[in-house]
């Protein structure tokens, strides 16, 4: 008889805000998939409407009540999410040639008629950023990080997502290019617009911002891996979660790897929020840093909030869209009874 197993739920010690137009964009976004993902098969696309993605950018951006200042936040947050599911297979070479004309078209190239419709979503995007006022610097920072989100994070994987057999990467090894694929580099910049000021750059560039950023990276690839545990637990091949790697690394039971995993969650959110209390002088940024960093603790709060309490099926039983390169009929069947919040 299969035991028990128990999934911690994450808490932080700074508080969880809710945003006024959480839920914004949920007819938006369906049209966004109607006209520009049709690469994505008609099934794919009604797996994707019930994740409310667009609401992973107001979920984690509270503060912004500006539905002009979100828009182009909310494409993002799908595009990224949608780039990942589709061309999570993809090989290397393959991948980087995406890479590339994804950062042409994020710094402000325009993509053809007959060019893959994701593409018009990032254009649409930079335009409503420049309408919104980014500096062109803060359009350069999110563009790099996009592009480093593909071949630093998913190109990373590929090797252990292609392999005839599981094989588990070594925990440093593994948030080394899980902190990339996660995608919060990227997701990150999108607190100056939601705020309405881009960080200067030599402030932005400061090693504990910097920190602070890659901070928001670990503690969400943790917060993710606890919420896409129950799917892919039963996924035979499955080896790029925590939980696994954890487990397998140090002989842990299941469970055992939970705690483990969340004492280092937590040990990496109470270093942001020590640093976040103890930032150095940025002189006339001062308050701007600071605002920044709080907006990074929202933003983790945030999306925790967004997989606990938005309604989103994403980490249900044929949640995700069937990749290129996958196969169709992948889908498995979770035992409802193994996985009890507490």
């Amino acid at each position: 008889m299969r035991e028990e197993l128990i999934v911690p739920k994450c808490h932080y010690p700074w508080p969880t805000v809710n945003s006024p137009i959480a839920n914004a964009f949920d007819d938006e976004e369906k049209d966004w998939y109607d006209s520009d993902y049709t690469f994505i098969s008609e099934e794919g696309i009604k797996r994707c409407k019930p994740q409310f993605l667009s609401r992973v950018a107001t979920y984690m951006n509270p503060t912004c009540d500006s539905i002009e200042r979100m828009r182009p936040c909310a494409r993002l947050m799908i595009y990224i999410t949608l780039f990942d599911d589709f061309f999570g297979l993809t090989p290397r070479n393959e991948l980087k040639i995406m890479a590339d004309r994804v950062y042409e078209i994020m710094m402000g190239d325009e993509p053809s008629p007959g060019e893959i419709g994701i593409l018009r979503q990032m254009a649409q995007a930079r335009k409503e950023w420049i309408v919104n006022g980014m500096p062109r610097f803060w359009i350069e920072r999110v563009s790099k990080n996009f592009y480093e989100f593909i071949m630093y994070g998913m190109a990373e994987e590929i090797p252990f997502k292609q392999a005839e057999k599981r094989t588990y990467p070594l925990l440093p090894h593994y948030l080394s290019f899980r902190k990339y694929s996660i995608g919060m580099w990227p997701y990150g910049d999108l607190i100056d617009p939601c705020v309405n000021f881009a960080l200067p750059v030599h402030i932005y560039n400061h090693p504990v911002v910097q920190r602070c950023r890659e901070l928001l990276s670990l503690i969400i690839v943790i917060q993710n891996d606890f919420a896409s545990l129950k799917k892919e637990l039963e996924i035979e091949a499955e080896c790029l979660n925590i939980i696994f790697i954890l487990s397998h690394q140090y002989n842990l039971s299941y469970q055992d790897a939970c705690t483990e995993a969340m004492k280092l969650h937590d040990a990496y959110a109470n270093e942001l929020d020590e640093l976040h209390r103890s930032l150095p002088d940025f002189g006339p940024f001062q308050k701007e840093a600071y605002n920044h960093i709080y907006h990074i603790k929202l933003q983790i709060s945030g999306c925790a909030n967004w997989y606990y309490n938005s309604g989103t099926n994403r980490y249900e039983p044929k949640g995700f869209i069937v990749p290129k390169y996958g196969r169709e009929g992948d889908e498995i069947f979770i035992p409802h009874s193994i996985f009890v919040k507490k």
